[in-house]
């Protein structure tokens, strides 16, 4: 690491030494590859970071741990609403900007599947006919 810093603050100095001319230390620059070396190095770079984070996603992140998230609703810019499944046990959390709260615990008989609804709609019946106000006197 400190060899490759060293050469890389040593370059400049040896491209504008072998043109003294300081109009000309530009047109060095450019014709003596440097700028296809920089953007090698600089895709090398870019690929570098493109493999750890597809090997961090891949191997050092847990896909499916304890705990799984299994729906969440958002209440306002900073205010949520989240089912979690720890060990089984499903707890529904509050989460504002400045706390995070267990609202309720489901035990395993009490919770429902995820795909049952939560409310049925039912037909409204049929309204009775209207009272008639009797005649003011």
């Amino acid at each position: 690491m400190r060899a490759a810093l060293t050469v890389m603050l040593t370059l400049p100095r040896e491209v504008l030494a072998a043109n003294p001319e300081a109009g000309h230390a530009e047109s060095t620059l450019f014709s003596s590859g440097l700028l296809a070396q920089m953007t090698l190095g600089l895709l090398l770079v870019l690929a570098l970071a493109v493999g750890l984070s597809w090997l961090l996603r891949r191997y050092a992140l847990p896909r499916d741990g304890l705990i799984r998230v299994i729906g969440g609703l958002p209440l306002g810019a900073r205010e949520r609403l989240l089912l979690v499944e720890v060990d089984e046990v499903r707890l529904l959390i509050g989460i504002t900007a400045h706390q995070i709260q267990a609202l309720h615990v489901f035990t395993t008989s009490t919770a429902k599947p995820v795909d049952a609804p939560i409310f049925q709609v039912t037909p409204l019946a049929p309204s009775p006919e209207p009272l008639h106000d009797p005649p003011p006197s």
